[in-house]
């Protein structure tokens, strides 16, 4: 059970620490540029790569906590079957959704594997990595929580 808890929890530590970071390097290019006129090498590089971390690595953690804007004042105004309809289509729409993003994200990821960032000789592919990952994650968190959703089965989260 405390493994499945910090593993659930894991992409909002991930976040959090890639925020950590984010914010770290923000500041220390800040001192480092203002105070001793001495920028942060490769601080450019970073800064980019941080925040596709701190973006993307919570999203499985949004659908696991439902927390995907869907307009519920709205769907209150409809009968109980159209409401079904529309959570239903919402649900589909959304799984297709992250299928097509992720398979996109592989494909650039897959096409980026020789390409380096200019300063630090980075692998291009490392700015891909979160999104892959974070989006294939998101995709399987959505399906099963469809697939419970439907088998009428209590989700382990």
């Amino acid at each position: 059970m405390r493994i499945r808890k910090l593993l659930s929890g894991f992409d909002l530590i991930l976040a959090s620490a890639a925020l950590a970071v984010l914010w770290g390097t923000i500041m220390l290019q800040v001192i480092l540029r203002q105070v001793f006129n001495a920028p942060l090498m490769g601080a450019d590089e970073l800064t980019p790569f941080m925040l596709v971390w701190v973006i993307i690595s919570p999203l499985g953690s949004v659908e696991r906590l439902n927390g995907h804007i869907v307009m519920e004042e709205l769907q209150v105004l409809f009968p109980a079957v159209v409401r079904k309809i529309i959570r239903f289509v919402i649900s589909v729409s959304v799984i297709a959704i992250y299928v097509v993003v992720s398979l996109s994200v592989i494909v650039v990821f897959r096409n980026s594997m020789n390409v380096v960032t200019p300063l630090l000789r980075m692998p291009f592919w490392l700015f891909f990595l979160p999104s892959a990952i974070g989006f294939f994650l998101i995709t399987i968190v959505c399906i099963t929580r469809n697939v419970c959703s439907m088998l009428k089965k209590e989700l382990a989260w």
